[in-house]
């Protein structure tokens, strides 16, 4: 991670920047203060030297004593910080200064000195006391601080025998006062360079301290976490962070310890699930096994005892011309003529006998096959003979019904690899809901044919269909449209499993009242299972 990534760099820059902020702010109220406090403290002392001066000057000027007005201000004017003082008439000459230079020189109403009375500039700020006051820089380069003080007609001065001013003239000159600020500018320097120093050197204690607190309270705290979460995703599910605080980390670093644990431990049930899944599952495997056994020798025993009344019934009839024909010739034997004529029609007897025998063995023969056929095995198997077992066993069912049965099979015997047996009692349980479907008689299509490398068995009926709600649930087990005690529910069920175990599906047209359509499609290779064990 790069450092200004860090989350210590972010608190350390951003109190940087607020201390920043504070310090610049800090230094410029307190410097403006100081500059504001101390340029009042120099106004002061120039109203003060203006109002002392104008006080001194006052006797002089009334008893027009020029030479003492001008020493006054002589003396005035030494005074530490004053840079000039000088004494204006009413006509903008200059009658004392300081300055011998300036004596008598005559000023416009332009002049820095007229121009508060008359108008002309605005660098001026008026007091409290009428008096207007300037800051300006000399020729030197200094700050000056000029005060102008207007010098008001006194009744004294109306009545003054030797220069007696008229009452309606209010102001008789103007008084300038100009002090010297470099003294002020040097100290308010000094102070200013202080007073940075110090908030500045104040502000690199703080941040150094604050860092040293971040480093030690945020950034290492932090970094232990870090490094813990680090370890547990390579794994190490037993390493605890080593920090014992009571503030919001400190409870992190509980949650996070007690968290690591209870992973842990998780991992520890889930290897040893681990380590006995494989036995778990197979003994659930072979549970299932068996039940699906289980359920598949029920549903044949359903099946054998709906066979088991139409096998009775196929069987009645040659049994009866077997039973009817041995005693004729019974009879034939006891009367002793064994003329060539007796004998010819007792040998046709005995030859129908032998064939009527033969029927029933073969009912008989195939009806044991689907018992007890070899479940399980997989082997080339032909498919044309596995529909006409299949349709042998029902034969007679199909006359009891009526129904007239069309069968389409290729000419060469399709065989595919598979489970004879399960797949003869899978076509065996849907044609007989087929047979079922058409109590008044119909028409049942039995097709095969090899498409796409598959085998494809096809169903039809023409009974009474099955509607789309019950389509979708005709394979779950113990499902049945049929009345109570007709039907286990469980032969669509079976036969969808077998074929599903071969790698296949059953597929489903209907339309209630017009009939239905199986479509089973087998590959003919095998399951992929089977194909696997035997590459």
């Amino acid at each position: 991670m790069h450092l200004y990534h860090t989350l210590a760099f972010k608190l350390i820059t951003f109190l940087f920047i607020a201390l920043i902020v504070v310090t610049v702010g800090v230094v410029y109220v307190r410097v403006d203060a100081q500059n504001t406090i101390m340029e009042r403290t120099i106004h002061d002392c120039a109203q003060r030297a203006s109002t002392f001066a104008k006080i001194a000057l006052h006797q002089g000027m009334q008893d027009n004593h020029p030479e003492v007005v001008q020493e006054t201000i002589n003396s005035i004017g030494s005074a530490p910080e004053i840079e000039s003082i000088s004494l204006y008439d009413k006509d903008g000459r200059i009658a004392y200064s300081s300055d011998p230079a300036e004596v008598n020189r005559v000023v416009s109403t332009d002049d820095l000195a007229c121009a508060p009375c008359h108008g002309g500039s605005s660098d001026f700020t008026q007091t409290s006391s009428q008096e207007y006051l300037r800051i300006y820089k000399a020729g030197n380069g200094h700050r000056v601080l000029g005060l102008i003080t207007p010098i008001s007609n006194m009744p004294s001065c109306s009545t003054a025998p030797c220069h007696a001013h008229p009452p309606e003239q209010t102001v008789l000159g103007v008084l300038d006062v100009q002090m010297s600020l470099v003294s002020m500018d040097q100290h308010a320097a000094t102070l200013r360079n202080g007073v940075i120093a110090s908030v500045f050197a104040t502000f690199l204690l703080l941040a150094v301290v604050s860092s040293i607190f971040i480093y030690f309270f945020v950034h290492k705290p932090v970094h232990s976490v870090i490094a813990g979460t680090h370890r547990l995703a390579t794994g190490d599910l037993a390493y605890k962070i080593p920090l014992t605080r009571k503030d919001e980390l400190g409870l992190l670093v509980k949650s996070f310890n007690r968290m690591a644990h209870e992973l842990l431990r998780t991992k520890g049930q889930l290897m040893e699930w681990s380590n006995t899944l494989e036995d778990k599952v197979a003994a659930k495997t072979e549970e299932l096994n068996k039940v699906q056994a289980q359920i598949l020798h029920m549903e044949k025993m359903a099946s054998l005892g709906k066979l088991s009344s139409v096998i009775a019934h196929e069987l009645n009839n040659p049994l009866a011309g077997i039973l009817t024909y041995a005693r004729l010739t019974e009879k034939r034997l006891a009367t002793r003529d064994f003329s060539e004529e007796r004998c010819v029609a007792m040998q046709k007897d005995i030859h129908l006998i032998a064939d009527e025998t033969k029927r029933c063995g073969d009912i008989v023969k195939n009806l044991l096959f689907f018992a007890r056929g070899r479940e399980g095995e997989y082997r080339q198997a032909d498919l044309n003979e596995v529909i006409e077992k299949t349709l042998r066993l029902v034969h007679h069912k199909i006359d009891l019904y009526e129904i007239n049965l069309d069968v389409h099979v290729p000419t060469e015997n399709l065989y595919a690899t598979c489970d004879q047996s399960q797949v003869q009692q899978a076509v065996l349980a849907i044609i007989i809901n087929a047979i079922e479907a058409m109590h008044e008689g119909g028409r049942l299509s039995v097709s095969l044919h090899r498409e796409n490398g598959n085998a494809v068995i096809r169903i039809a009926d023409t009974g009474v269909g099955i509607d789309e709600e019950d389509q979708r649930r005709i394979f779950e087990p113990f499902f049945t449209t049929k009345e109570e005690g007709h039907g286990t529910g469980l032969g669509l069920s079976v036969a969808f499993g077998i074929i599903q175990n071969h790698d296949g599906r059953i597929d489903v047209e209907s339309t209630p009242g017009k009939g239905s359509a199986f479509t089973i499609t087998l590959p003919i290779n095998g399951p992929a299972s089977y194909r696997q064990e035997n590459a």
